[in-house]
């Protein structure tokens, strides 16, 4: 059976639908290193599911619990996914995060509209995986990416997180430490989480919010808002 390797973790998973082989072919993992971790959803829970979910097949069903549980057992690996889109610029990785519906994809695609797709690059356009590794934060690509197949098999060291919120005028400011966690914790996996993974998430989380800087835009979506985010990030301004 296949093996892969997602955000630097070994990973057996053994799909019972051929959806998953669709996408998976970047993350074979072809090396000798033992497995990490073990991930399969029983068929007749996933057919059971399918009865209340008749607009999703059974592969793209099995798909959306595969990565429910590779996202819960990251938490063990100093990693946690995020509800975002995700971009590399620069050789550092940037988050965006917001509530569905508000545009965060629709944002990075004005990152590459206005600074070229051959200088940004979508790494996961809707749960990159961040991880503490070789002593700093990464971000990392993954399969699982909410059914947009955009996605890379690739890491950068994270740059920043953006929450994203929508205005009629486009600004940008610094998140105090205190207001950080609340966003985090609305765009990450946070339920079926016994006492053992709830402490992992939120130990992560706290060292992520620790050691790093995040942002709020306020933005409407035309070209400007990635103008101003851009520049204050590199800048500062």
């Amino acid at each position: 059976m296949p093996i892969y390797k997602i955000a630097d973790i070994i990973t057996d998973i053994k799909p019972k639908f051929r959806y998953f082989e669709s996408i998976e072919e970047d993350y074979l993992y072809t090396g000798n290193e033992p497995v990490q971790i073990k991930i399969s959803i029983r068929e007749d829970y996933i057919r059971k599911r399918a009865e209340k979910n008749t607009h999703l097949t059974l592969g793209d069903l099995e798909t959306i619990f595969l990565a429910d549980s590779f996202n819960k057992k990251v938490l063990k690996y100093n990693a946690i996914f995020l509800h975002s889109s995700a971009i590399l610029y620069k050789g550092k990785a940037y988050l965006f995060s917001a509530d569905s519906g508000v545009g965060k994809s629709t944002h990075t695609k004005l990152w590459i509209k206005k600074f070229g797709k051959e200088n940004v690059q979508i790494i996961n356009d809707d749960k990159p995986i961040i991880r503490f590794i070789d002593n700093d934060w990464y971000v990392y690509g993954s399969p699982f990416d909410g059914g947009s197949e955009i996605n890379k098999n690739i890491r950068a060291k994270l740059g920043g997180i953006i929450f994203l919120e929508r205005a009629e005028e486009n600004s940008i400011s610094k998140l105090y430490k205190n207001e950080v966690f609340p966003r985090i914790y609305k765009n990450t996996i946070k339920f079926a989480l016994d006492n053992e993974y709830a402490n992992y998430m939120l130990t992560t989380a706290n060292k992520l919010i620790a050691e790093n800087n995040f942002y709020l835009l306020k933005c409407n979506m035309n070209v400007e808002s990635a103008e101003i985010c851009e520049r204050f990030l590199t800048n500062g301004r």
